[in-house]
């Protein structure tokens, strides 16, 4: 069951106006024992404690551009919903998060965790940006612990993007509804991070590689790479001509610089977009940390 809900609506124009409806018809006018309204300038947040069942209706008026977030307090709830494949050293296998967005076409695992304990009935699937149902999962859990339930199904991508849903009974019977904030999209293109970046000591100078794949039709990529401490200092070739099933590597040096504080984490945002052909973009991140180790 919710225990709280809260509407937060804001505009970039004085004079918009958020009118919210319960589902069993009454709107929200001003605040009372379980509702507590605050009127802005450009906006209006609307709290409400044990909140009705059924759906909302969000009624806006005016001219311009708004935001509206809703947000609620449950008991069931997502932790997280990623696409994952399976790897690992011998021995030590597991399902870890791909790089980037899934591959168009191609076979796709999601993991999803979330919070059951109050749950009587759950069944998921996939909706489009406005909500609509696209596609009903098939999903199996890998453990049995209610608080942090964590399931895992194969899923034939969608050719818009998508959110993941799910929904079922509670434990007192009433219908719920989650969804999962992160907005998903199949991509022609995969980017896949180095596998040897660890660590870099003081003053010392590393070259990794990203391996970019075309799944599609031919393609020419521009390559952008960025890190926050900027020890990214070259980066080869900066665009890519690929045709179809055809992979190619760019080449990322770092160079640390000699008094860098050890510690320091460091993420390389990678990022390959179409500039030629059909539309198409995916990324990667790596991380690594300065080591305490002095140049030799």
């Amino acid at each position: 069951m919710t225990k709280k809900i809260t509407f937060a609506f804001s505009a970039d124009t004085i004079g918009e106006k958020l009118k919210l409806t319960q589902p069993s018809g009454g709107a929200i006018v001003e605040s009372n024992a379980s509702t507590e309204v605050t009127e802005l300038n450009c906006g209006r947040i609307v709290t409400v404690s044990w909140p009705e069942a059924g759906e909302w209706r969000a009624e806006i008026t005016g001219t311009g551009r708004y935001w509206l977030r809703a947000e609620a307090q449950s008991d069931i709830f997502f932790t997280t919903a990623e696409f994952v494949k399976r790897g690992g050293r011998p021995g030590h296998e597991g399902l870890f998060r791909i790089a980037g967005e899934p591959v168009a076409g191609m076979a796709s695992m999601l993991q999803v965790a979330l919070s059951a304990s109050s749950t009587r009935t759950t069944e998921f699937y996939l909706v489009t940006l406005e909500g609509q149902t696209i596609q009903m999962l098939q999903m199996h859990p890998v453990n049995s612990d209610p608080h942090f339930l964590e399931l895992v199904g194969s899923v034939d991508l969608p050719n818009v993007p998508f959110r993941v849903a799910m929904r079922g009974n509670d434990a007192n019977g009433k219908l719920y509804q989650r969804f999962f904030s992160n907005l998903f999209h199949a991509e022609n293109v995969e980017v896949s991070p180095p596998l040897e970046l660890d660590e870099l000591a003081p003053g010392n100078s590393k070259q990794v590689a990203f391996t970019v794949r075309n799944f599609a039709a031919a393609r020419t990529f521009k390559i952008t790479v960025a890190d926050a401490h900027q020890f990214v200092d070259k980066v080869e070739p900066k665009e890519l001509s690929l045709a179809a099933g055809e992979s190619a590597t760019v080449r990322v040096n770092l160079t640390v610089p000699p008094g860098t504080a050890p510690g320091i984490e460091d993420r390389i945002v990678f990022v390959a977009t179409s500039i030629a052909g059909p539309a198409t973009s995916n990324s990667s991140v790596a991380q690594f940390s300065v080591s305490s180790a002095a140049v030799q």
